[in-house]
């Protein structure tokens, strides 16, 4: 996707500040750029600290605001090359921003309450079995970041937590980023460069290209997450979202863990038929699991050259609707079942405090492990809702369940608030022969063009 004959006169792009990183933000998350800022960077975090860090300043993280004639908005930022907000008319002119995001770059590097919001996801997107493949006859080991021990988008610094270098290019806002050999354990220097261009017809174009210096494997995919009601709109709206899929199978994965190991099974007669629109409400709570969608289908391709039609998304109330298009064989669909996720917070074990604090909880525990000092409860443990307690040396971790994420503008995105459409390749892909290869070769361009076209029906033709 170029910018040749693009009409730049409807779309204007806005450049500014949406926040700093200072020297006590990084012990969050890496904060590695590509190699332009690289020297810059390292300098700026190097003075952070010594006297007022509001004088030495910080880490900049810039932001695009892009708006067309039909008062589309969208704001992206060069954390992550995230998506921050979308604002489009409904069928009555009245605008929503209508996919969840954060309203400061605390929130967006803070890795327990943003779980991938927006971001591009990578270097492979998705799950990977154990963390682990082969290329050539020889292993890789990645980091594993999943609850499953599964490595998952690109492990605990991926793409969506990495400084992206960033500038406008016409009606495009181009961003790129240089991941390092053995960054989260991948071989070879990747290279990679987005471009998000708005077009006049509200239609956004999100075109993903990258090189590499040795063989590895790419997936990558956007990851915003959309509800057509508006961000804060929640459960109750979301089930009234009407979703039609052009796949005709999905890839079989267990529902104690998601990572699918090779069985492609059609949709025919399952809850996983989605080629007839079928209302959220009635279908999402059928998954057996409770968690509703978060499964790999497998996209039935045009027969011409470039991005296939994927997924339909309609909200009847406001009129508003999404169409998805990719060159992609397969496309993540997610419900935001795991929404809020967990958090973890470690502790010094000391003997009288955690006694005092063990009375507090109002029925038994029930202890599944012995040895390993695992104890599950689903009550209250000061007030908070604890789901696993671990003991480890003179440490205490206690696993929690978020009642909610705390989002822009004093919403709180709660499980089923929102959905997720993300083109990719399919998980675990590298380790299963059959499925669509994922490796990229020096010479070789890997390419994913995402298409989002938005708009308004009036009448309920779906």
């Amino acid at each position: 996707m170029s910018t040749d004959n693009c009409n730049c006169k409807d779309v204007v792009i806005v450049e500014g500040i949406f926040g700093e990183i200072f020297a006590e933000s990084t012990s969050k998350v890496s904060l590695k750029s590509s190699v332009q800022n690289q020297f810059e960077l390292e300098e700026s975090l190097s003075q952070c600290g010594e006297g007022d860090q509001s004088q030495q300043g910080g880490v900049k993280i810039k932001s695009y605001t892009m708006t067309n004639c039909n008062r589309m908005e969208v704001v992206l930022i060069s954390w992550g090359a995230t998506i921050v907000s979308l604002k489009c008319p409904d069928k009555f002119g009245r605008t929503a921003d209508i996919v969840l995001g954060f309203d400061d770059i605390e929130s967006y590097i803070d890795p327990v309450i943003n779980q991938y919001i927006g971001c591009i996801l990578g270097r492979y997107c998705n799950r990977i079995k154990n963390g682990s493949f082969t290329i050539r006859g020889k292993e890789y080991q990645l980091s594993k970041n999943d609850e499953n021990k599964n490595h998952l988008h690109g492990g605990v610094n991926g793409f969506g937590r990495q400084l992206w270098n960033s500038h406008i290019d016409g009606c495009s806002v181009v961003m790129s980023y240089l991941s390092d050999d053995f960054e989260e354990g991948y071989p070879g220097a990747l290279l990679v460069t987005v471009r998000f261009t708005l077009k006049f017809d509200n239609k956004l174009e999100i075109s993903i290209r990258a090189t590499t210096t040795k063989s590895t494997i790419v997936n990558l995919s956007s990851a915003s997450y959309f509800n057509l009601a508006g961000h804060d709109a929640g459960e109750s709206e979301l089930k009234n979202h009407k979703i039609s899929l052009n796949c005709d199978r999905w890839t079989f994965a267990d529902f104690s863990d998601p990572v699918p190991l090779g069985a492609i099974r059609g949709v025919g007669g399952t809850v996983m038929d989605l080629r007839i629109p079928q209302l959220l409400g009635n279908i999402m709570f059928n998954i057996p699991d409770g968690q509703g969608y978060d499964h790999n289908f497998c996209v039935l391709k045009s027969s011409q050259f470039g991005p296939s039609f994927v997924a339909r998304v309609l909200h009847e109330k406001t009129g508003r609707f999404l169409e998805i298009y990719s060159d992609q064989p397969g496309v993540q669909f997610n419900t935001g079942g795991r929404l809020p996720p967990y958090s973890c917070e470690e502790k010094s074990l000391d003997s009288k405090s955690i006694k005092s604090k063990m009375e507090n909880i109002n029925s038994t525990l029930t202890i599944n492990d012995k040895e390993s000092g695992e104890i599950n409860s689903e009550n209250n443990f000061e007030d908070e809702k604890i789901s696993q307690i671990e003991f480890e040396n003179d440490k205490i971790s206690l696993i929690k369940n978020l009642e909610f994420i705390p989002g822009k503008n004093g919403a709180r995105y709660k499980k089923f608030c929102a959905f997720s459409i993300q083109p990719q390749n399919y998980p675990n892909a590298i380790n299963i022969p059959h499925f669509p290869c994922s490796i990229l070769r020096p010479g070789q361009i890997y390419c994913n063009d995402i298409i989002y076209k938005f708009g308004v029906q009036l009448s309920n033709y779906m």
